[in-house]
């Protein structure tokens, strides 16, 4: 018995957690990436759910940055998490010459509350 005790007091605490980790809520952001780094800087476009814009400060001015790490970096700070990356990929050829255009994405997260997420999700419905 006092095992089973034991046993279930070490248990109870693993199960709260759980349980805790499935109710949180996310707000997702789809970054992307455009522009030549060295000439230009990296310009990123931000997909909200609403739109699609550019990344623009407090302020309103569109931010550019000097690497893909600096773009990491400032989002971190801005209480963003990495949820998930990748990269689409299109092209085309003729006559054995062809091209090809992959563009980069991170889907970041921020922890919200579950009425702020599902107001983010009616709102990202056309309707």
């Amino acid at each position: 018995m006092k095992k089973f005790l034991l046993l279930l007091l070490f248990l109870l605490p693993c199960l709260a957690m759980a349980q805790e980790e499935d109710e949180k809520y996310y707000i997702y952001n789809i970054f992307s990436f455009t522009g030549n780094i060295k000439k230009e800087g990296v310009k990123v476009n931000v997909d909200n759910g609403l739109t699609v814009d550019r990344l623009v400060d407090e302020n309103g001015k569109k931010i550019v940055f000097k690497t893909p790490a600096g773009v990491l970096m400032y989002l971190l700070s801005q209480g963003w998490e990495m949820y998930r990356s990748g990269a689409t990929v299109q092209g085309e050829s003729a006559l054995g010459y062809g091209e090809t255009e992959t563009n980069s994405y991170w889907i970041m997260r921020k922890p919200c509350s579950k009425e702020d997420f599902e107001k983010a999700v009616q709102e990202s419905i056309r309707k």
